[in-house]
């Protein structure tokens, strides 16, 4: 294999042809025996046959060194990175780890021969009976190790995979690649000591707030020695149990409280932050961990209470912090807003003591799952500046129950999925593609209605939190009289166009929860709004219609349970 690889090098090429008036012109030389390489060349196979009509074979091991499509996995190259090469009479295609091959062929297929896949159900797949590919030579890796908008509507694996998504949540098995695998996700301090095993006999182990320790939800004394042995013993058993996963979180529970005893208080003020005895407690479990399992990671969070950074502690190598600027403006970037000040610069401190700095940042109203959210520039400008920050994984979170149907949650997961992999991509043409591929004739309305959700925030400098009412000043009546205009002309225009037109009736579901919640219930119009809403969130099989909110009690809000 070596040789002909080796051989496959030698000479220049100055392309390509893979079809020809939809006969095929190469074959697909599978030389990895990672099973996404396999996966890969079967997805060139099927795609390219979609595009030409070609029909290329896959030959294991092909003893020809011209005229293939050459797959193999290169030790040389890290996890996810990959070349893709038009040299001596081949178009080679090599990858490091076991996805790296894998996203090589996606990557063919989308930048190189136009292949868009914009949600688990809709994709454009140009025609072109005759394939010749210029002369290539393209090295991509990664902007971040860990990439997750963590959205219903991104967790379909074929869909993550093909956009290149590596998160914890996503249904990918190793015939892809695999992915980012936690044995705990994040709020684990209930878990690694419960206070309904352990408070009764030790209250000691618990938060010391207010002249006594605290039982039920709450947080650990991070400076008792027995909690620091009991939670290496924890995350121990968690590894065994799940031996295939890489990070395991040691981080506090989604709460304040945190612990005023003396010994906590002392590390706190010599380390000027409540995240000093964190760290130092994270740092001391990852150590003992390290020792019998050296590539496992531990991850905690820094969030609320613990979101400034310590003054002296810095997080040990195989440590991930994981900041959460949870107070933030979403409708701006965090370096440009006065409002996200303080979160900024937590960040950017953060930045100055670790290379391995991960981000829980936000997409979507958690008071509101169907109103719109205006944060499409502020997920353009923070992608960007997580990656000049250093920040090595990233994790958005937007709407995640079951059913999914959130405001323009496909938009979203989208467009996080390709700046992730790479913050320099122009966002205009994502955002116009994925328009056109999904709402059609009806594009240049969805973006006028983008447009006006985002006019305030973009002219009037209005904030927006993620906890926003209907009534936000972002969200004047003017909109909605033109947002209503708009859908109805988007639905016009898409009646001959099924998709597009459930698609534009998904997005319209964000119009109509604020006229629903903005209109006096006496207005003759309420009526017929409350029943379209309620039509569509059974339709589209809507489960939560806030953050733990079923949709059949907000149905019962507005008559219509």
């Amino acid at each position: 294999m070596v040789s002909l690889i080796a051989a496959a090098f030698l000479f220049p090429s100055a392309g390509f042809t893979i079809a020809k008036d939809g006969v095929a012109q190469c074959s697909i030389g599978l030389l990895s025996t990672e099973p996404s390489a396999r996966f890969g060349a079967q997805e060139l196979q099927t795609t390219i046959r979609q595009i030409s009509g070609a029909e290329l074979k896959i030959v294991n091991q092909p003893q020809s060194a011209s005229g293939s499509i050459l797959i193999f996995s290169d030790p040389k190259l890290k996890e996810e990175e990959y070349t893709i090469k038009t040299t001596g009479g081949n178009l080679v295609i090599s990858g490091g780890g076991k996805r790296g091959p894998l996203y090589g062929c996606y990557t063919f297929l989308q930048d190189v021969l136009g292949c868009r896949w914009f949600t688990s159900k809709i994709a454009r797949i140009p025609k072109k009976p005759t394939l010749i590919v210029d002369k290539l030579n393209l090295h991509e890796k990664p902007a971040f190790e860990y990439r997750d908008p963590y959205w219903t509507e991104a967790f379909d694996g074929t869909w993550a995979a093909r956009n290149k998504v590596n998160g914890a949540f996503i249904t990918v098995g190793d015939e892809r690649g695999g992915k980012v695998t936690y044995g705990k996700f994040v709020h684990t301090f209930w878990e690694i000591i419960n206070p309904k095993d352990y408070f009764k006999d030790h209250p000691e182990y618990f938060s010391f707030v207010n002249g006594k320790r605290q039982d039920g939800y709450t947080q650990l004394c991070l400076t008792n020695p027995d909690v620091l042995k009991l939670s290496i013993d924890k995350v121990k058993e968690w590894i065994k149990e799940n031996p295939k996963a890489t990070i395991f979180s040691v981080s506090q529970n989604d709460t304040y409280s945190n612990c005023q005893c003396e010994n906590c208080l002392k590390v706190e003020k010599e380390e000027e932050s409540p995240a000093g005895p964190l760290l130092r407690f994270v740092n001391k479990v990852a150590d003992e961990v390290g020792k019998t399992y050296p590539n496992v990671l531990i991850d905690t969070l820094a969030y609320q209470w613990s979101e400034k950074p310590p003054k002296l502690e810095k997080p040990h190598k195989n440590v991930r912090v994981r900041i959460a600027p949870i107070g933030a403006c979403f409708s701006h970037p965090l370096n440009a807003c006065d409002k996200n000040k303080t979160p900024l610069a937590n960040l950017q401190a953060w930045s100055k003591i670790t290379n391995q700095l991960y981000v829980w940042h936000y997409c979507t109203d958690f008071a509101g799952y169907l109103q719109p959210l205006p944060c499409i520039d502020e997920i353009i400008g923070d992608v960007k500046l997580f990656r000049d920050s250093g920040v090595v994984g990233l994790f958005d979170e937007g709407a995640y129950p079951p059913g999914g149907g959130a405001d323009m949650a496909e938009l979203k997961s989208y467009l996080l999925a390709r700046l992730m992999w790479n913050p320099d991509l122009d966002p205009k043409p994502i955002i116009s593609e994925f328009l056109e591929g999904v709402y059609g004739a009806a594009a240049p309305l969805m973006q006028q209605w983008l447009d006006l959700t985002h006019r305030a925030a973009r002219t009037q400098n209005v904030h927006a939190t993620i906890y926003d009412p209907p009534t936000a000043p972002y969200f004047p009546q003017d909109l909605l009289d033109q947002g209503r205009e708009l859908f109805s002309a988007a639905e016009f225009r898409t009646t001959a166009d099924p998709v597009a037109h459930e698609m534009v009736q998904r997005a319209k579901m964000g119009l109509l929860y604020l006229e629903v919640l903005r209109m006096d219930r006496k207005d003759p119009l309420w009526p017929g709004r409350a029943k379209e809403l309620a039509a569509s969130i059974k339709r589209f099989g809507v489960t939560q219609t806030s953050e733990g909110g079923a949709s059949s009690e907000f149905l019962k809000r507005i008559g219509q349970g």
